[in-house]
């Protein structure tokens, strides 16, 4: 009798247990949002704070021979958003087409970049190339200069090219050449931002890098408005049960 009552007892405790401990795949995550901001405009500071607001962190893309200049952040701001859990990468010293320069121009504008953040105290991994104009030996240097991975612009699904992936794999093929889709502009709806994480999701998931500039009001072509960003930010907020995260590109790609 007593073994029965505690064997009834132990499949209690474990029926209990089963209600109550999700299932090992609750939670896990598949799809990762970027949210990548280059040229290190002043407007990023605010941005970084919605991101904060959320528990959320952004990639900053600098070009260190314009950090201070007017409209740019300035190198405090710069060192304090990585100090906040942001990261900071390089985007070459002056925003320079790289497939138009020699071999040693794409150094001295890559190396001499992250040189120049690394001697801030910052430990930049990753690249971005300005404009997304990027060659082989362009990569190649990318590599030499101690980056662990570079990004482009373009190459996944828009409008404007629905046949492309709808995500990088976890670990991108082309560690140099990650792809996203078109930079996020003044015309891009909120929707428009929805219906790409969405995509991603319908597709498996992966890493859906995107490509921001300028965060104000009506300040330009490569710009996307404060109350955008932050309803963009409180959507993906609330996908999080679904698998959908946001991450700063370095910890999407390991």
């Amino acid at each position: 009798m007593v073994r029965t009552v505690r064997r009834l007892g132990t499949l209690a405790v474990a029926l209990v247990m089963l209600a109550v401990t999700p299932p090992a795949h609750a939670g896990k995550v598949r799809t990762v949002v970027s949210l990548t901001f280059d040229d290190g405009d002043a407007t990023h500071v605010a941005a970084a704070r919605l991101l904060e607001r959320r528990g959320m962190r952004g990639t900053f893309y600098v070009n260190s021979a314009t950090v201070g200049r007017k409209g740019k952040l300035t190198r405090e701001q710069v060192v304090a958003l990585a100090r906040k859990g942001h990261e900071v990468g390089g985007h070459t010293l002056t925003h320079v087409r790289l497939d138009e320069l020699t071999r040693d121009g794409q150094r001295r504008q890559i190396c001499d970049d992250r040189k120049r953040l690394v001697s801030w105290g910052l430990r930049p991994v990753t690249l971005a190339y300005p404009f997304g104009a990027v060659d082989a030996r362009a990569k190649a240097v990318a590599r030499g200069c101690g980056y662990d991975a570079a990004r482009t612009v373009g190459g996944l699904r828009q409008w404007g090219c629905p046949g492309c992936p709808a995500t990088e794999p976890r670990r991108p093929e082309d560690r140099y050449g990650i792809r996203t889709p078109g930079s996020v502009r003044e015309d891009t709806t909120l929707r428009q931002l929805r219906q790409r994480v969405l995509d991603a999701e319908r597709a498996g998931g992966g890493v859906l890098p995107l490509v921001l500039h300028r965060v104000c009001d009506d300040c330009g072509l490569y710009s996307v408005s404060p109350k955008v960003l932050d309803g963009f930010l409180a959507w993906l907020a609330a996908r999080k049960g679904r698998g959908t995260v946001v991450m700063t590109l370095r910890d999407a790609i390991g």
